[in-house]
């Protein structure tokens, strides 16, 4: 049943106008070198220092279009105060968070753990472990993770896979909350393609298993085409947008 796969492979030939065989001239950008690519993210990281007041405002607009709840923060200690707030108003007693560079300046266990509550880093190391992390997050109430990149052309949070993180504390909770700094902040997803182009060129061909967006809660249309809200994940996402480090 379906489609033969030369006959599908035919009719993507005649959409791109092509032959049958290889493209005869390779994308661009798989021949550049690594000093064009460190060129170009360098390029992009100026351009970035020299925006970001603008990507802050411009990501807090967006990112509320997409369905983000936006809470702008001066520092750390508000947003533990606003992170606090959200655990009081769900009565969370479980929240899970990812092992990021961000919760060394901003330690959420110690602030959360002062109203009753437990923050626990969703690591595993092994299927045991796994099994577990899983189990624990089904029954959290709140996940909490930084951001490796921020998209403010998309108002989208991007995590890169580690080593024993469970992707999941982003999805499996009712509410996720992304805390986002102004060094995570990118114009748009070239400047994050020119960045994740050198990491891979400089690691030799490879840059991980997979980019997780989050571009606000969960949405479906699969029902009678009608959109409904938190079928796949979080039906509520809060985004704690640092003004500074």
């Amino acid at each position: 049943m379906g489609i033969p796969s030369e006959q599908f492979r035919e009719t993507v030939r005649a959409a791109l106008d092509r032959d049958a065989g290889p493209p005869s001239e390779p994308y661009d950008v798989l021949t550049q070198e690594l000093a064009t690519l460190e060129t170009r993210a360098e390029d992009v990281q100026a351009r970035i220092a020299q925006e970001t007041p603008k990507l802050l405002d411009q990501m807090a607009e967006i990112a509320g279009l997409r369905g983000w709840n936006v809470r702008r923060c001066e520092g750390g200690e508000e947003a533990l105060d606003y992170v606090v707030s959200l655990v009081r108003r769900l009565g969370a007693t479980s929240v899970a968070r990812s092992e990021q560079p961000v919760f060394e300046s901003i330690p959420v266990d110690a602030a959360i753990a002062g109203v009753g509550g437990l923050c626990w880093p969703a690591v595993y190391d092994g299927p045991a472990s796994r099994t577990e992390v899983r189990q624990r997050l089904a029954e959290s109430g709140m996940g909490i993770t930084g951001a490796d990149y921020a998209i403010a052309e998309t108002g989208s949070v991007v995590v890169l896979p580690r080593r024993g993180l469970s992707r999941l504390v982003s999805v499996v909770p009712p509410v996720h909350v992304a805390i986002v700094r102004p060094s995570d902040l990118l114009g748009t997803l070239d400047d994050l393609f020119a960045l994740r182009r050198l990491e891979y060129v400089r690691n030799g061909g490879d840059m991980g298993s997979y980019l997780n967006f989050i571009t606000g809660p969960s949405r479906t249309a699969d029902i009678e085409q009608t959109i409904v809200v938190g079928v796949h994940g979080p039906r509520e996402v809060h985004m704690v947008l640092l003004n500074k480090e």
